[in-house]
């Protein structure tokens, strides 16, 4: 996919329901979709306390590990609305994404000091050794290759560069909310249930990551300089790991 800039973007529509009739015939059709139903923002912003909760602690942790300065020039990588780039203090900020809705979203929060781009996550359009840091934050359950998003986000590192990743741990956020649900705290704790499926586990996941699929879809890249569990080791919703380039 050719990278557009937000500029020559049509404003967007959201898409109809999918139906039996109405497949969607691409991948990044599929993907607008996705966004329409499944809001990445929604963690965000959520109504339940532990779920923000949870969500800021992923997000700091990523910044934190990220470790950008100002005379920095970071990517971001699948940015959704730009919640996660917004946060980092760097002088040169550029983002990307598949959808439409998304991109202009994180158009509109980042402002005119940063540059953001309609594109596909497996085949960036910038050079080798381009950035000083990447994040690639919730977003590799939602791609289809995303052993080639890996490698295309550490090849437009600079040599010293740093790759923050960020996992949700499918395995045991399913464990927490079957114990939640037996103990009766399903709805105080995750709100009305969605119908025909979880909060935290819905059509829009296409890989159920963990620390052995994070380390495969990882193999061409050096040994993850420290892999976070969040918000706690005990209980590890999200995993955020750190590649540094040679």
């Amino acid at each position: 996919m050719t990278a557009t800039p937000l500029a020559t973007m049509s404003d967007p529509t959201a898409p109809a329901p999918l139906e039996p009739a109405a497949q969607p015939e691409s991948f990044a059709e599929w993907n607008e979709i996705m966004v329409a139903r499944h809001d990445p923002e929604l963690f965000h912003h959520h109504p339940r306390a532990v779920v923000r909760f949870v969500e800021r602690r992923r997000v700091r942790q990523v910044v934190k590990l990220l470790d950008a300065r100002p005379e920095h020039r970071v990517l971001e990588v699948g940015c959704g609305g730009g919640n996660v780039i917004a946060q980092v203090p760097a002088r040169e900020r550029h983002a990307l994404d598949l959808s439409h809705r998304m991109a202009r979203r994180a158009r509109e929060r980042l402002g005119t000091d940063s540059r953001v781009l309609l594109a596909d996550a497996e085949a960036l359009p910038y050079r080798d050794g381009t950035f000083d840091r990447v994040i690639c934050s919730s977003v590799l359950s939602h791609v289809h290759l995303p052993r080639q998003v890996l490698k295309e986000a550490y090849r437009t590192l600079k040599p010293g560069g740093r790759l923050a990743v960020s996992v949700s741990y499918e395995a045991t956020i399913e464990r927490g909310i079957r114990l939640a649900k037996a103990l009766g705290l399903g709805r105080l704790l995750l709100g009305k249930p969605q119908p025909k499926e979880d909060v935290y586990s819905s059509e829009y996941h296409l890989h159920r990551f963990d620390p052995k699929l994070l380390a495969e879809m990882a193999q061409d890249l050096p040994p993850a300089r420290t892999v976070r569990k969040v918000p706690t080791f005990l209980y590890p919703v999200h995993l955020v790991a750190v590649y540094v380039k040679d």
